[in-house]
Formats: structure tokens, C-alpha cells, sequence
């Protein structure tokens, strides 16, 4: 439909790609199908003119008979993708009984012809490099725009580029700067630490209690709370007046919260059992008295995690986070549902590189949502209309946030940071972030603010590690503390584990004693790491930096920082490492770095989640499905060896010829010669244990697997006060 070297065409904030069929802005990346990609095309060769139904059948359809229901339903689903925004409200208008029109300039980006047919590989690196490197700088400049001068040193630097100003403007900014001074003084005369003290609401029977959730009028608590007997999870209510804890919801399987109804007297729950593949949404209205009177079934759900969701009680609809999308099981966009006919339409559309969009909740006017998009590394807080339109992302940060709350008029959003134990809030108006360490009497794991109040529950869970012998079919604890062991990395002999903390701390363990090593890495959060037994060095990243740790002198030999963020590594040999990279549009490509030169090259284009190296030189490498694959980098050829889409959950590593993986509950050995499997640790559920990272440590006595294992603890919900 367009010219054959027009590559993008351009149109408000979005870029249609021809090559691709897909649509992309700011936030996401689309693929449209056939029909929505004929359509689109057509407006833009039409722009600012009127098409009449008939133009498009004949035009788009090629004159085949097409209802007036068809036509209506395809220009509500392109419309749906062109979400309105603040730069473009609405982009495709109806004209009554005349047509539609396509309100828009367009810009034609064609192929350049003149381009050398003997650029050289090494400057198209250099050219993704550079590409890069400018984001970066562009990301820089928003964060310097961002943490720049306070609200008074930028009045005082407008009210020096102004010589003439009248008498009663002069008033006027006397006025204002009176009272910003006056709130700078009282903000810094304000605790920037809360020194707070619980006071238990839960009744003390090492039960665990979790997803917790305030009702839209802050007067109950709903949470699941796991019965010690049957192994089920249940929903109780706490009364925030009288503290009293009532079970409203008890099934044969594990039963969630997951949303409130706006009156606050009606709760919506997930019922779930991943064994039978079981999910249901149900609804739950209760009296007075906190009793169940009516319980109604809204929804079959297709998922193995627990979903969240918000009600629209004016229109009748629910909108929740739904698994699945585009095919991949741990990918969840937000769909709205009609609860009267059953109809949806898709509210977000997260891009195939994260975990989608979720923990949604309805602001108290009813006019926003607001949602966490999940990525590796990241977390992006966002808000919207209902109906999917006017999305804007508010922050972005590499703190793990499982919620945000709103405040009472809907005008800003808080969450709660465990792992660097800050209580932050972000001013819808000011736009401005707001942080405060929070000082507890206990360990929180989660924290829910309310309008007038802190809630919250204690630790729930551990991360301890294991050591498994494959011959006596024996687990044993290595280590348990208050703090979670993690990410277990073998070496020569024996093995490396992290012990969370501020800085995370290095831990040995050689000839059956563990040791505390004298590395600490001041860095938050791991992502990932590999050791390389020739030169001795231990490779670990975080977000955009990679660090290179010399174990035989304890200390950091060298560190790089990259212009993208670092999802996987792997050792390719002792000068290169394979790096999984996430791109500017959210594509996770395949690089090889020289930890010499620190020149990037990249071998492998799609997109990728995980890598490692054959004892051959071949690359092994996981998809977003879960689909494997081993590549010849001599040959340029690959060949697709497994899948595990069926499973949203799968950790794995590559052992001399082997594929050993986990999806959580068992430990397999794939021969990657003869397709063979072999159930190494199988049906593991010892008290709600999941397997969440392990490693292989080859002795002279046989295998051995370090393992990472996630456990649940009895824990509190409690009331927080100031001291």
C-alpha cells in the first residue's frame, strides 16, 4: 500500500513500522493484524478527509459483501490500538451517516538509497552503540530535569529574567514565596524517618497471612490466611474498628482476594488449584456483621497465578489482569469485562520482553486505574482512563512494588519498598516523589497505606540454601536465617552463595564448611551471574552495570557500564561474555562482549530470555515461550531442541552435554544428544517449598545440586503507630 522503501510513517506519538506490521510509541510495541494494518494504511494515505463506509468495502475488503457490524467492529478495534493521549485525544472521527476521518499529520521515514553496500559489521555496531549511548543521555537529561532546583530556587530564577514587573504582581510573588518558604520549613521540620510500632490485628496461630487489601472506605482488611491443617488458603476480614477476624470464604482449593467492590460490601476472589487447572473469579456480597450473603461466579480464568482486579460498579464491568497474553503463559495484560453480556476488550498491551501489567486498583473517584508493569529488573508505575486511554507512566524504578495504594481524593499514589524499607508517595498534581525510611519493631514484607493509617504484615517467606545428593535421594538445609541466601553459584571444589543486605553480602562453602567471604556487593539486587573456572572470575550484574569479581585476590578487577540493561549473561570463553540485552522497543537480543576491548557484537536477533555455552562453542538460549534452541555461531544455523511453553515458570542450566531445569516443584535432566529425560527431584512440596534457582556441583564423588528454596513462614498482620 505504500511505497516499497517507505521503512515507518509517523503520526502523533505512535510510528507504524511496514516492514513489521507493527505499531509502536513511547510505552509499547503492537503487531497489528491484517485487517487493522489495511485499515490504518488507508487512513494515512487519506488523511483530514471524510471515507465513507463504501470506500472501505470496496477499498479495504475489495468490494466482498461486509455488514455494517463488521465495519463497525474492526474501526472499534483500531481504535482501541490508537489509545487517545494527551498529545493525540482521538485520532480516528466519526462523521454521522457520512464516514470516518483519520485527524492526523503523517510523516514518511523512506530507506536511504545512497547507503554503501560495504558498511562493515563493525559499523552497524557502532551505529546500535550510538543508539544507545543517546538514550542514555536522553534519560539522564529527564533525570537531571527532574531532580533539579526546589520549587523556590526556580521562582527566584523566573523572577530574575523579569526587569519591569507591576505592583501587584510584586504582591502576588512576595505571597507566594512567604509560603513556600513557610512549607519548605515545615517539610524539613518533618520526620524523614517514621519510627513505627506494630500492634498485632491478626489472632496468633502460625497461620500465614498475605495479599492483603483495603477496602475502598478503609474500614476492613481482606487477606488470605493458609489453614496449618488442610494446607488451603482461606479469605478472612478484619474489622478495623473492633479488630475482629472473621472467615467469609472457605472452598476445597486455595481461595484469594483480588478486588473490592466500590460500596466496600462486596469483594471479588479468586478460586485456584494449578494441579487440576482449575481458576475462578467469583463475587462475595456480606452484611453488617461481616457474613457472606449471596456468592456468584463472574468468570472462568485460565491461569496459574493469582490475578487482581478492579470493579467499575456504574458500567458493570470488571477490569483484571489476564494471563496469557499472546501466547505466553507469565504475560498478563488488563482486560476489562462486561458483566452483563461477558464481552471484553483489551485495556493495556504490554510488550513480549516483560511480565506484563499488574496489581490494578481503581482510584476512590472512580475515573483511574493505576497498574505496575512488571519487567526484568524494572518496575514502571502507571495510571489511565477505564477504558485504556490516556496511559501515562508516573515512575520508574528497580525496587520490587507489589501494589500501590490511593490516596483519599484521588490526587496520588503510594507503595512500599521491603527491600530498602522506604514509604514513598508520588503527588499527582506536583508530580513529585516523596520518600521516607520507615523504622519498624519487626520485619515488614508488605505495607498498605491507608487514609489515616499504616498496615501491614510480617515476613511471610525465606530463601534458604540446600544441598540435594542425587545417589542417597537426600535434602539437606545448608543454611537458615532471619535474611534470605540467594542466587547459589558453583565453582572449583564448592560454591558461592549472596545473603540479602545493605551491602548484599558473599557467602563460601568449601569442604563442608560455609564461610563468610570477604566481598560484599553494594548492589540491591542481583539479577544474574557465572563463574569462569580458567581466569577465575566471577561475572555479576544489575540493571545496566557489569561487574568482574577476581576470587583468587577477594576483590572487583574490573566493572562496565552498558547504555542497555542486562537480562542474562554467560560466559562464551575467557575474553567474551554473552550478554542478553533488552533494546530500546523491549526486543531482548543476544550480544557478545569483550571484557578486553569492550567492544559489543551482536550474534543472535530474537528474542531471547536466557543463554549459555556448549563445551563445544555452540550457544544454548531460551525464547520468551520457553522454547530452547542451540546455535552454531561457525555455521550461523540453529536448531530448536525443547519446549517447555506448556510451564510460565522454568529456571535451567547447562551441564556438559545436559539440560537440567526446574519449573518449581521438580529437578529434570534433558540429554540435548538423544532428546532423554530424567526426573532427577520430582513432585517436591515439602511444606510449601518451590525451588526458585539452583546450580551443579560436580565432586569426586558424583553431582550434587545447590539449591535455592522459598519457603513460607507464620507470620502477623499488624496496625502501625507512631512512636
Amino acid at each position: 500500500m505504500f511505497d516499497a522503501n517507505v521503512i515507518q510513517v509517523k503520526f502523533a506519538n505512535w510510528t507504524l513500522c511496514t516492514r513489521s506490521c507493527s505499531l509502536i510509541s513511547d510505552l509499547l510495541t503492537q503487531e497489528l493484524t491484517p485487517l487493522s494494518y489495511k485499515i490504518l494504511c488507508y487512513f494515512i494515505l487519506n488523511p483530514n478527509r471524510i471515507i465513507s463506509r463504501d470506500e472501505f468495502v470496496s477499498s479495504v475488503w475489495a468490494n466482498h459483501y461486509v455488514d455494517d457490524n463488521a465495519i463497525n467492529k474492526a474501526i472499534s478495534d483500531l481504535r482501541r490500538l490508537l489509545k487517545a493521549t494527551e498529545e493525540a485525544p482521538n485520532l480516528i472521527k466519526t462523521h454521522y451517516k457520512k464516514g470516518y476521518s483519520f485527524i492526523s499529520e503523517v510523516e514518511f521515514i523512506r530507506e536511504l538509497q545512497s547507503l554503501s553496500q560495504e558498511a562493515t559489521q563493525e559499523q552497524v555496531i557502532s551505529s546500535a552503540s550510538s543508539e544507545i549511548e543517546l538514550i542514555s543521555t536522553q534519560e539522564a537529561s529527564v533525570k537531571q530535569n527532574i531532580e533539579g532546583s526546589s520549587s523556590l530556587e526556580r521562582l527566584k530564577n523566573k523572577l530574575k529574567k523579569h526587569k519591569v514587573i507591576k505592583p501587584n504582581l510584586v504582591v502576588s510573588v512576595l505571597s507566594i514565596s512567604i509560603l513556600l518558604i513557610g512549607l519548605v520549613y515545615w517539610w524539613q521540620q518533618q520526620p524523614q524517618t517514621l519510627h513505627l510500632q506494630s500492634k498485632k490485628l491478626s489472632i496468633s496461630d502460625s497461620s500465614v497471612y498475605a495479599f492483603l487489601s483495603l477496602s475502598p472506605a478503609n474500614d476492613k482488611l481482606a487477606l488470605s490466611k493458609l489453614d496449618t491443617k488442610s494446607g488451603v488458603d482461606e479469605i478472612f476480614l478484619i474489622d478495623l474498628f473492633t479488630h475482629k477476624n472473621t472467615k467469609i470464604i472457605s472452598e476445597d482449593f486455595d481461595s484469594y482476594h483480588i478486588g473490592w467492590a466500590s460500596n466496600s460490601n462486596s469483594i471479588y476472589y479468586q478460586v485456584i488449584n494449578n494441579e487440576q487447572e482449575f481458576c475462578e473469579v467469583w463475587r462475595a456480597d456480606f452484611l453488617v456483621n461481616n457474613e457472606v450473603s449471596h456468592k456468584e461466579k463472574i468468570l472462568d480464568c485460565k491461569s496459574q497465578y493469582i490475578l487482581s482486579l478492579a470493579a467499575d460498579e456504574e458500567s458493570n464491568r470488571v477490569i483484571y489482569t489476564k494471563f496469557g497474553y499472546r501466547n505466553v503463559p507469565s504475560l498478563a495484560a488488563l482486560v476489562a469485562r462486561d458483566l452483563s453480556t461477558g464481552e471484553e476488550f483489551q485495556v493495556t498491551s504490554p510488550n513480549l520482553d516483560s511480565f506484563g501489567d499488574r496489581y490494578v486498583t481503581l482510584s476512590p473517584d472512580n475515573e483511574k486505574i493505576a497498574f505496575v508493569r512488571v519487567q526484568t529488573g524494572l518496575r514502571q508505575i502507571f495510571i489511565a482512563n477505564l477504558d485504556g486511554s490516556m496511559q501515562k507512566m508516573l515512575h520508574e524504578t528497580t525496587d520490587v512494588i507489589r501494589r500501590v495504594a490511593w490516596n483519599r481524593d484521588s490526587s496520588g499514589l503510594a507503595w512500599y519498598v521491603p527491600t530498602s524499607k522506604k514509604l514513598m508517595s508520588f503527588d499527582l498534581i506536583s508530580e513529585e516523589i516523596i520518600s521516607k525510611s520507615v523504622n519498624t519493631d519487626s520485619y515488614v514484607s508488605s505495607m498498605l497505606p491507608g487514609f489515616n493509617a499504616l498496615y501491614g504484615a510480617t515476613r511471610t517467606s525465606d530463601d534458604d540454601i540446600y544441598l540435594y545428593d542425587t545417589k542417597e535421594k537426600a535434602l539437606n538445609e545448608l543454611v537458615e536465617s532471619r535474611a534470605s541466601e540467594f542466587m547459589p553459584i558453583t565453582v572449583k571444589e564448592g560454591f558461592y552463595f549472596f545473603q540479602e543486605g545493605d551491602p548484599a553480602q558473599l557467602y563460601s562453602y568449601f569442604g563442608e564448611k560455609i564461610s563468610k567471604d570477604d566481598i560484599s556487593i553494594d548492589l540491591s539486587t542481583l539479577s544474574t551471574g557465572e563463574y569462569n573456572k580458567n581466569n577465575d572470575l566471577l561475572a555479576l550484574s544489575f540493571d545496566k552495570e557489569l561487574r568482574l569479581f577476581d576470587l583468587r585476590n577477594k576483590d572487583l578487577k574490573d566493572s562496565f557500564s552498558l547504555q542497555h540493561q542486562i537480562v542474562n549473561l554467560s560466559w562464551f570463553n575467557d575474553e567474551n561474555l554473552l550478554l542478553v540485552l533488552k533494546a530500546k522497543q523491549g526486543e531482548q537480543h543476544i550480544w557478545l562482549f569483550n571484557v578486553k576491548t569492550e567492544e559489543l557484537q551482536k550474534i543472535i536477533h530474537k528474542n531471547a530470555k536466557g543463554v549459555a555455552t556448549n563445551a563445544d562453542g555452540k550457544i544454548f538460549y531460551q525464547d520468551f515461550y520457553n522454547n530452547f534452541y542451540l546455535f552454531d555461531p561457525q555455521e550461523g544455523l540453529e536448531k530448536k531442541m525443547l519446549s517447555l511453553s506448556d510451564y510460565p515458570y522454568v529456571i535451567w542450566e547447562l551441564h556438559e552435554g545436559y539440560l537440567y531445569y526446574s519449573t518449581g516443584r521438580n529437578l529434570l535432566k534433558y540429554s540435548i544428544d538423544t532428546n532423554e529425560e530424567t526426573y532427577l527431584l520430582a513432585d517436591f512440596d515439602i511444606n510449601e517449598k518451590i525451588i526458585t534457582d539452583f546450580s551443579i556441583l560436580k565432586l569426586s564423588d558424583g553431582y550434587k545440586f545447590i539449591l535455592q528454596i522459598h519457603s513460607f513462614k507464620s507470620n502477623d498482620v499488624v496496625l502501625f503507630e507512631l512512636l
